[in-house]
């Protein structure tokens, strides 16, 4: 796999298709969403554990943005509540919090009808999510993240004549990201 993501990050002839159409200056920028999905309890948007996972996901975003940023990817979390069972059913809720990214999904499981949680990961089973969990997710995230990117490029990315109306960034650098809690 290190062969392919180095053929699809590194080689110029890869990006030549891209390009021959685009600027010199303009860099490709993606952007990595990290839905942090809670739901409502009791009319408050997060509850003490929910909290306290955030956090959690906030030091590990602290830790990977600068892996990301190099690789041309902006790295932003987007709280989002679930208030009702349709909302529950409509985006596939099972669990608060759940943490989705680049079409993964880790989240805990209720194991009984209290508020307890049992987060697992590489075999280790804890009622909290661990840093190395949460940094473990994130940085699998930003890898997948990656791969798509190479992949959009090494293909082609957009056809020609819809580049001609995409309008190219004023900076060369990705978005900042905007934060968290």
């Amino acid at each position: 796999m290190l062969a392919h993501m180095s053929k699809s990050i590194f080689e110029v002839s890869d990006l030549a298709a891209v390009s021959s159409t685009t600027p010199a200056t303009a860099t490709p920028a993606a952007r990595l969403v990290i839905e942090y999905w809670t739901v409502a309890m009791d009319g408050l948007s997060s509850c003490g554990s929910c909290d306290e996972t955030r956090a959690v996901i906030a030091d590990a975003l602290d830790t990977i943005h600068p892996l990301a940023q190099p690789l041309g990817i902006a790295v932003e979390l987007l709280p989002r509540v679930c208030e009702s069972w349709a909302e529950a059913v409509d985006h596939a809720i099972v669990a608060s919090p759940t943490i989705r990214a680049a079409g993964s999904e880790f989240r805990p499981s209720h194991p009984d009808n209290s508020e307890a949680r049992v987060w697992q990961w590489r075999g280790r089973i804890t009622p909290a999510l661990t840093p190395e969990a949460a940094l473990d997710f994130l940085v699998q995230a930003i890898a997948a993240r990656s791969q798509q990117l190479g992949d959009y490029l090494a293909s082609g990315g957009p056809a020609p004549y819809v580049r001609q109306f995409l309008q190219i960034a004023q900076t060369s650098e990705a978005p900042a990201p905007s934060g968290c809690c």
